[in-house]
């Protein structure tokens, strides 16, 4: 097998989100994994003590079967109820994907252990069918814990699957019989593994699809830079912060002069081509955590943050200059672009839309006074 056909066949096994992606992912993740694990509680806490009671009236003649049945089942009764307390106290917590697997495994110690209970101890012959069965579904019931794949496998299944004939082989049971009791669980293990891949594979396609329509929904088409939309959301957690911590921030509505005489004189498509490059101008001008946005039409909104009024103005002039000084290359020749630049600053105000129509009055003041120019509000 070539380097790239094995690559080819990692990708098929463990599909990759990306690195970009790898942060949202485990976001996701946790999320599924805290939807997965709840409702597993749930059932299981409704279930349990069902299947206990049964136990009772199928064993009547030898509670001790009954008994360490109700010990085995106490493990995963015992994660679900935690499960169902810390969904109610710690929603947000980091403990989903870890309680769904701890979930998981301990339901598959518990089934191991009650049918090998059911074989040692000496239950009846439709008991340890009965058993048998339940260990069965249990394999194909887990396998929705597994939210990475078949990476998950080891965690659920190793050591129940592999504890079980060793202990059948130490209490005396002959290897045949052990082959015969471990043949159906080992056949529903692989069917597992497929269910495992499919929904893992699901679940990717799935998160990537979801990614791919909210980019799509909050970037602008035509410059792929943020929307009106996305810099609402950004606007919101900057005042946010701004509120609980006194950080201050800076909005710079920076508009094009004259843009209208370039659509009219040179066409539309030189009037994208301008809009695309004073995006790329813009965005590399501003630092990883400042943000810039396509606000509408030829108009862009810049968040700087953490910077004071003589910052943010040398920021504005930078911003002026870098637009101004080199003529923007376009299919209709160099052609000379100037901004205009409204600066507002965040003063105590109670909401962003206060700050964004300051910085709006300043824009239009610098186009009534001349344009090319940056004034502050």
């Amino acid at each position: 097998m070539t380097r790239v056909q094995w690559g080819q066949f990692r990708d098929f096994l463990f599909p990759s989100v990306g690195a970009e992606n790898e942060e949202q992912f485990g976001e996701y993740q946790r999320l599924l994994s805290r939807r997965i694990a709840v409702v597993m509680a749930v059932g299981l806490v409704v279930i349990l003590p069902v299947f206990q009671l049964l136990d009772y009236l199928f064993y009547h003649d030898n509670s001790q079967v009954a008994f360490r049945n109700g010990l085995w089942r106490s493990l995963p009764l015992v994660v679900a109820l935690g499960i169902l307390w810390l969904r109610w106290s710690r929603p947000d917590g980091g403990w989903p994907r870890p309680m769904a697997l701890l979930q998981g495994f301990m339901l598959m110690i518990a089934m191991a252990g009650m049918f090998s209970t059911t074989v040692i101890i000496g239950g009846f012959p439709e008991g340890e069918v009965h058993h048998a069965q339940g260990l069965i579904l249990v394999i194909a019931s887990v396998a929705i814990a597994a939210t990475r794949g078949l990476r998950d496998i080891p965690y659920l299944y190793g050591v129940p699957l592999l504890a079980l004939p060793l202990v059948l082989l130490v209490q005396g049971m002959p290897g045949e019989q052990v082959l015969d009791h471990m043949a159906y669980p080992i056949a529903m293990l692989i069917v597992a593994g497929i269910i495992i891949e499919l929904l893992h594979h699901g679940n990717v396609s799935h998160f990537l699809a979801t990614r791919e329509l909210h980019k799509d929904a909050m970037t602008d088409a035509l410059t792929g830079l943020a929307n009106r939309r996305a810099m609402h959301c950004e606007l919101g957690g900057a005042h946010s912060r701004s509120l609980r911590h006194g950080d201050g921030y800076a909005l710079l509505m920076a508009d094009l002069d004259h843009f209208k005489q370039v659509n009219d004189v040179h066409g539309h498509d030189v009037g994208d081509q301008v809009l695309k490059e004073l995006a790329r101008r813009l965005k590399m001008a501003v630092r990883a955590e400042d943000h810039v946005a396509r606000w509408g039409g030829e108009e862009f909104l810049l968040l700087i943050q953490g910077v004071e009024k003589r910052v943010a103005l040398a920021i504005a002039e930078k911003l002026r200059a870098t637009v101004a000084e080199t003529p923007f290359a376009t299919s209709a020749g160099a052609l000379s672009v100037t901004v205009s630049i409204g600066l507002a600053l965040n003063a105590h105000d109670r909401h962003y839309e206060t700050v964004c129509s300051r910085a709006d009055q300043a824009l239009y003041q610098a186009k009534r006074n001349g344009r090319n120019r940056t004034e502050i509000l």
